[in-house]
């Protein structure tokens, strides 16, 4: 039986448990499967104390034994819960109410009356187009092919010390849509990898061959600190693809652009 065959019949198995339209789970599984892979590439070398061949088919069956015992887990709400912790775009924070950051601390300069604040994320700033944008950055920027009519094209900024893109759309009654595309080079530097807050229900989702994260909820600033709350009128879609990693955030009426609205938006890129 070939890898092909073998994924075939792994493929009607979990279809049989869950339906495939609900979670793609092989690009999970082969992750996490990468370790037992690892490990059976050094238990079938030859040795001088153990029958190979008994070896190799034992390393089969336990490879196979673990990949149904993987299918199976994540067809359950329990094993949907641990591909959302493991896909990790979205980390969360121990609770949901951090203290006073640094950065509040820090005076904000004084802007002339009628002046714009210089703030690459504000679409008071969105004045370069998309092909600009693509010029200064050095980067091949994606765009949707598919947006909903109510969304208009605001225009784009840059920057440059985060390699951040954001593309920006509006909404008759808010700020509506931004699209952001980064290109980094570890989690550290990743600057659409910051914390949600410990209660948020963060969803995996499928976009396109890759899968993603998508959550309803912001930081809200107080005096305190920023205080996570679950608001429906903030939701955010993540997903990396190629060593790029992409957000959609949108500010608005839920009922105007909806989870399944993101997903198709995200899935249209090119």
């Amino acid at each position: 039986m070939n890898e092909q065959q073998l994924r075939h019949i792994l493929s009607d198995i979990a279809e049989d448990i869950a339906p495939g339209d609900e979670i793609n789970v092989w690009p999970v599984i082969e992750k996490r499967l990468a370790v037992q892979a690892l490990h059976a590439q050094i238990l079938s070398r030859p040795s001088k104390h153990f029958d190979q061949p008994n070896i190799s088919r034992q390393v089969a069956w336990a490879t196979l034994s673990v990949l149904l015992i993987g299918l199976v887990f994540l067809a359950t709400p329990q094993g949907r819960v641990w591909a959302q912790e493991f896909m990790q775009f979205f980390t969360r924070a121990r609770t949901d109410a951090l203290p006073v950051q640094p950065w509040q601390l820090t005076p904000q300069p004084t802007i002339a009356p009628g002046t714009a604040a210089p703030d690459p994320a504000s679409i008071l700033e969105a004045k370069l187009s998309v092909d600009e944008v693509e010029e200064q950055s050095g980067f091949a920027v994606k765009e949707p092919t598919w947006m909903p009519e109510h969304l208009i094209l605001v225009g784009a900024t840059y920057d440059p010390p985060r390699s951040l893109i954001r593309i920006f759309y509006r909404l008759e009654e808010s700020n509506g849509l931004v699209l952001k595309e980064e290109f980094y080079y570890s989690p550290d530097t990743c600057a659409l990898c910051n914390e949600v807050g410990a209660s948020a229900s963060v969803e995996t989702v499928q976009i396109g061959n890759s899968m993603g994260e998508y959550v309803q909820g912001v930081w809200k600033l107080t005096e305190s600190g920023p205080v996570w709350e679950n608001d429906p009128y903030l939701q955010t879609l993540r997903w990396q693809v190629d060593g790029a990693a992409f957000e959609l955030q949108y500010m608005g009426p839920p009922d105007r652009l909806t989870k399944k609205d993101l997903v198709k938006i995200a899935s249209s890129l090119k």
